[in-house]
């Protein structure tokens, strides 16, 4: 199997191609990241400041590494008045709890913890995972919903997410977060009432198409991801100035973290490379070394000390907690890609279509 020789992606990755060099399309057509600016950055910020709402962002914190940050430039940075909402996923750790916790005390922002019906939320999770061999979609589908909830709820302006360029082409080819595909899968499993996933959904008619429009008549608030609009420091140098400012602390058993948010992580990595050949790390360690953050050689010893191929550490503590098996998890593996696809939203088919004629013609 070809491996690329600047970066560590191989043939397993989707639509990959290489050249005659053995350098992968990634690293072929990368550029460098250039940001947005500053200037466009602060324009939104004080668009928002001058609605004279009670807060001036909602800012959706996990605890891990990039949502810290961002509250940390919301707050100290560009001194908004900020509300910081988590969703509970169920699966947090409690590193990733007394990250929040010490950000919260040291910013004085108010926070809310919005909270599922757990009894639910963990069926979904079981469907995903016996059906897909993914929870994150669902997780970040309850996410995202909350989070339009809360931003709705107090009419704030701008949501900050902490989306950051090094997790550019980190993502599944399979349309995970797509609610029509869930609410197929959920018939599959047929465990769980029309209103019960309703209620998990909250907005259970959304596609892409009316995501843009409620943004643009104002029902739902604007979305921004700062990292894109600045020169980000490192991953290494972003823990130091959290760590620094809000008492923020990482995972002591590895050099580079992360999602230490969230205990199911490993597992969700462990099936993702099984079922996909490549995941969220080797993708991100291959974004470093495009960004000349780390060397292939030391990105490659990073990856290896992940054992990816092996079960992860807490694999057994996991599926008790989700209420899954082992022999759940070994069919969740021998599922292919694109399983659903066929079971997605046309409208959000539609709408990539459209977006991606439009961007190609700028």
């Amino acid at each position: 199997m070809k491996t690329c020789k600047k970066c560590l992606l191989d043939e397993n990755y989707p639509q990959i191609t290489f050249n005659d060099k053995d350098v992968c399309s990634l690293c072929s057509s990368n550029k460098s990241f250039k940001p947005i600016g500053e200037n466009a950055l602060i324009d939104i910020f004080q668009a928002a400041k001058n609605k004279n709402k009670e807060y001036d962002a909602l800012v959706p914190l996990s605890g891990g590494k990039d949502s810290t940050y961002i509250l940390h430039l919301a707050v100290n940075v560009y001194k908004l008045n900020v509300l910081a909402m988590t969703y509970d996923n169920g699966l947090f750790s409690q590193l990733a709890l007394d990250n929040i916790d010490r950000a919260i005390k040291l910013t004085k922002v108010k926070h809310i913890f919005c909270k599922p019906d757990f009894a639910i939320q963990k069926k979904v999770y079981q469907n995903m995972l016996k059906y897909t061999g993914d929870i994150c979609g669902a997780c970040d589908i309850g996410t995202k919903a909350n989070v339009l909830k809360v931003a709705t709820d107090y009419s704030i302006p701008i949501i900050l997410y902490g989306t950051s360029p090094l997790e550019n082409d980190s993502f599944l080819p399979d349309s995970i977060q797509d609610i029509t595909r869930f609410k197929y899968i959920m018939k599959i499993a047929n465990n769980l009432t029309k209103k019960q996933i309703n209620d998990f959904l909250i907005f259970p008619n959304l596609n892409m198409f009316l995501h843009s429009f409620y943004k643009l008549t104002g029902k739902f608030s604007k979305e921004v991801s700062p990292l894109f609009y600045l020169d980000n420091p490192t991953d290494k140098q972003m823990g130091e100035i959290i760590k620094r400012e809000l008492g923020w602390q990482d995972e002591t058993n590895r050099e580079y973290s992360k999602h230490l948010d969230c205990i199911a992580e490993p597992l969700t990595n462990y099936i993702r490379n099984k079922i996909y050949g490549y995941e969220r790390r080797k993708c991100q360690y291959s974004n470093m070394i495009r960004r000349d953050e780390i060397t292939r050689e030391h990105a490659n010893r990073l990856f290896e000390a992940d054992k990816i191929d092996e079960k992860p550490m807490n694999y057994s503590e996991v599926l008790k907690h989700l209420g899954i098996t082992d022999n759940d998890v070994e069919k969740a593996i021998s599922y292919k890609p694109l399983l659903y696809e066929n079971h997605t939203s046309k409208m959000n088919k539609l709408y990539g279509y459209l977006m991606k004629k439009i961007n190609n013609n700028r």
